[in-house]
């Protein structure tokens, strides 16, 4: 082998030079090119595999890498990053402040965020000072006896009559504690249970105890259980006791959404909710034996706090309008340049406007209008104010408040509530009694008014007061009244004080489902926004939903949805069509059967009562009908209203008969000498007038 290479090498450099490339090659050249061609087809191919390790090495680590994140996120998700028994108490941390250079920053003392936030919310929270100890008792306790790996990091019952700023409290302690860095989020989430008052809530209520439970709000708070189904509590009394509430049916997420998928085999299916150590706080104005009597034994003995807020002294409403007037003569000097200073009068006119229905909020209404009004006197005196700070007072004169400025004066009267109208209302009444037939439904509308003069009596005397949902289902064939009915709703609850506008927006599909991605949301709004203070009336409404690939369709009814609950007090829905349809159209959404609790059937007419109507809708068009019609008028009605009153009978049937009627008396009077004829013969119909073909 080494002679071989040395013939090869002494071929390669005879004489001293390169001989590789000249024109003729010996035999040893030509070996030694085709093994440098050689070596260098190796290199090539060892260099082309060592790439291809590198690639797959770098694939395999970062396909660990993604595995190794998932595994952490399942884990965390489960709660099983902890020890398996008990997780040591987490030391809260505060907000970091900025230190000196090349100082040590010392450790946070978890007692002494709880310390700082105690105080901060007792700043902003007056007269409930023992509720507040309770309360920060209970956001503590965790960091102290520890975390149960799985289950709520607390259950506090929070108790108290209306109005004593058990929402408020709760808020601002949440706000304070996130502030420190005890609580991640300062929000609150919202579960009110008295959104679920049927059975069958039961898939609504667990998609929004996951939304809320992987919310990044540390706080969930639940109220109206009262009004929950009871077969529903169970639910939410699992996650309480054990942290887990495993679900019955199939569920996948889709879009961030739990949604139920009845057999259907899927990836990433969910079979329970965890409860994710978040704090898990009920509100109630009941004794705490409610909860037994509610939710059963086991129930209470998790619940680790029960916090009561006390009634409002009359020195605690007055420092309440102090520090609120204090807060708005802060905002006004930021926002407006107005500054004023106010006396105890003006403190006890807040004070003096505090109910337990509203709470402190009947206080914050009143300073808010004061901004108001401050802010239009300022748009009308830019000029002349500039940008100098202008000091005045605040006083009480007529028992209203009033700013005294220099060059101006604002009064700040309270805004009046939309008043009753008895005279109106009447007018309803009396226009219900003309109507023929439908002695239920008008039963019903009178009922709404009975039912509002009770809760309106109850809030004046300090009671509990729960104007109950007015939205309402109209089912029954065409011409049974519906639309009729639906527009003296609207004007009687405009009439009892209960609507500001009273119209009646009349829609059907086409208005609301747009024809583009992205356009049906904001018709809907739109026709939502031009409906409130009114009702809301939506013919054939079942068409919304034409099964679950109708994304349009779908989206319009969420966004209908979503339009009640935030203009619960200026909006009345009222959805119309025939009965199959519309309780299939309650499947679409599964809010949609709560929020619409006042299902009205509107029965066919009888044939009397079509007979009834025929005289009447003549009568409004200044004729009269022959007693000779009458029996054949019968015998027609009973014949239509067995075959097809779904379709063509009730009072459509009606009104086209009259009407084509007027027609042929009028062909049959122009026959003749149109001069002689007097007005009893101008107004009678006669039975030859009537085309009574059942064609």
């Amino acid at each position: 082998m080494k002679n071989d290479i040395d013939s090869i090498l002494d071929a390669l450099f005879s004489g001293g030079k390169l001989n590789v490339g000249s024109g003729t090659k010996s035999r040893a050249a030509k070996d030694a090119e085709d093994f440098l061609n050689s070596i260098e087809k190796t290199n090539a191919n060892m260099q082309s595999s060592l790439n291809r390790q590198i690639s797959d090495l770098d694939k395999l680590t970062s396909d660990a890498q993604r595995s190794m994140d998932e595994m952490r996120r399942l884990l965390d998700a489960e709660g099983l990053t902890g020890t398996p028994e008990m997780e040591a108490p987490k030391a809260e941390t505060a907000e970091k402040k900025p230190k000196a250079k090349g100082a040590e920053e010392p450790p946070q003392d978890p007692a002494q965020s709880f310390r700082e936030a105690r105080e901060a919310t007792g700043r902003t929270v007056i007269g409930q000072d023992a509720f507040l100890d309770s309360l920060f008792t209970a956001f503590r306790r965790p960091s102290v006896t520890g975390r149960e790996n799985g289950k709520p990091a607390a259950v506090v019952v929070i108790s108290g009559k209306e109005g004593t700023g058990r929402h408020s409290a709760l808020a601002a302690s949440a706000a304070a504690l996130c502030k420190e860095g005890v609580l991640k989020n300062g929000e609150v989430t919202n579960i009110d249970l008295s959104r679920y008052p049927n059975a069958e809530d039961g898939k609504l209520l667990t998609q929004d105890l996951f939304s809320a439970l992987h919310s990044e709000n540390d706080i969930v708070l639940f109220e109206n259980f009262e009004q929950c189904h009871k077969s529903l509590l169970p639910m939410v009394a699992a996650l309480c006791e054990t942290g887990v509430l495993k679900l019955a049916s199939r569920y996948a997420l889709q879009k961030g959404m739990l949604i139920d998928v009845g057999t259907a085999l899927v990836p990433d299916a969910v079979s329970e909710i965890s409860v994710n150590g978040k704090y898990l706080v009920f509100l109630t104005s009941q004794k705490d034996s409610a909860f037994t009597d509610a939710f059963g034994a086991a129930f209470l003995s998790s619940v680790t706090d029960f916090c009561r807020t006390a009634e409002f002294t009359r020195e605690s409403l007055l420092r309440i309008g102090e520090a609120a007037l204090g807060a708005l003569n802060d905002r006004t000097k930021a926002k407006l340049n107005y500054a004023f200073t106010f006396g105890e009068d003006a403190s006890a006119l807040l004070a003096d406007k505090f109910s337990r229905r509203d709470g402190v909020e009947s206080m914050a209404r009143l300073t808010e209008r004061c901004f108001r009004l401050l802010s239009e006197e300022k748009l009308r005196r830019a000029e002349k104010d500039g940008e100098k700070t202008v000091s005045g007072t605040l006083g009480v004169k007529d028992g209203v408040l009033m700013f005294t400025f220099p060059d101006f004066a604002v009064t700040v009267e309270e805004e009046k509530k939309q008043a009753a109208d008895p005279r109106a209302a009447e007018e309803v009444k009396s226009e219900l009694n003309e109507i023929i037939g439908l002695s239920e439904v008008k039963d019903y509308v009178l009922s709404l008014e009975q039912n509002y003069i009770i809760q309106r009596l109850r809030e004046a005397r300090g009671m509990k007061a729960d104007v109950p949902t007015m939205h309402m289902i109209f089912t029954g064939n065409p011409g049974t009244g519906k639309t009729t009915i639906a527009r003296l709703v609207s004007r009687y609850l405009k009439a009892m004080g209960v609507l500001s506008g009273g119209q009646l927006i009349e829609v059907t599909r086409a208005d609301l489902v747009g024809k583009y991605v992205g356009h049906t949301a904001p018709l809907t709004q739109q026709v939502i926004r031009s409906a409130l203070g009114g009702v809301l009336f939506i013919d054939e409404a079942y068409s919304l939903y034409r099964g679950a690939d109708d994304s349009f369709g779908l989206e319009a009814i969420d966004t209908i949805v979503k339009g009640m609950e935030d203009h619960r007090e200026d909006l009345i829905v009222i959805l119309a069509g025939y009965t199959k349809e519309m309780e299939e159209f309650l499947t679409a959404n599964s809010g949609l059967r709560s929020r619409f609790p006042n299902i009205i059937e509107f029965p066919d007419y009888t044939a009397e009562e079509l007979l009834a109507i025929t005289k009447l809708t003549a009568k409004k068009k200044g004729y009269t009908i022959d007693e000779t019609c009458e029996t054949p008028l019968l015998q027609y009605y009973e014949k239509r209203q067995a075959t097809d009153a779904r379709t063509a009978g009730n009072g459509r049937l009606v009104r086209n008969l009259v009407e084509d009627a007027i027609l042929n008396q009028s062909r049959r009077l122009t026959g003749g000498d149109v001069t002689s004829l007097t007005e009893a013969e101008l107004a009678a119909l006669l039975s030859e007038d009537f085309d009574l073909s059942e064609g």
